[in-house]
């Protein structure tokens, strides 16, 4: 009579040979789903206040009043310490921008610059002496404007007026 032979499990040698291999592969797998992820692009990014420094005039950001940045489409964050400074520096570079961000002047809570409204004012005295200050809602900048003076605008508007030159900062006419 034939006996016949099977398997009572995998030997010693050929699982401690396969050990390496599922250990590559645990690895491997982790590092994926680690860098696989994709950036969050509607989540302003964090300020370090004191710290972090504007990537437009390299000074450090210390107001929340007047810091801004914006999201590339790539994920990466620019942080400014003055609105002027983001409207400047993305014209300058024209990185393809997924969201900008401002503070609103009164809270300080992060708001969408595409949302938010905006008031010019020459004696306005922000870090880079753009003067501009941003608004969550258009009715907090109307507020703002009857009691301090300046007039109302858009992200789109003062993008153009760095695009045409007529937006200047006070602390360099000659931008």
């Amino acid at each position: 009579m034939l006996r016949r032979q099977g398997r009572r499990g995998a030997s010693p040698l050929r699982l401690r040979s396969s050990l390496p291999l599922l250990f590559l592969l645990i690895v491997l797998t982790l590092l994926q789903l680690a860098c696989g992820r994709a950036p969050d692009l509607e989540t302003p990014p964090e300020i370090v206040y004191g710290e972090d420094v504007c990537v437009e005039c390299g000074m450090i950001i210390s107001d929340p009043r007047f810091a801004a940045a914006y999201v590339t489409s790539a994920g990466d964050a620019r942080l400014f310490d003055d609105i002027g400074d983001m409207l400047v520096y993305d014209q300058r570079m024209g990185e393809a921008v997924h969201a900008y961000w401002v503070h609103d002047l009164h809270s300080e809570a992060w708001a969408r610059a595409e949302t938010a409204t905006f008031v010019t004012q020459s004696n306005l005295n922000t870090p880079m002496g753009w003067g501009i200050v941003a608004f969550a809602t258009a009715e907090d900048a109307r507020l703002y404007v009857q009691a301090s003076g300046g007039m109302m605008t858009t992200l789109a508007e003062l993008q153009a007026a760095v695009a045409n030159g007529s937006l200047k900062s006070a602390y360099m006419p000659n931008n």
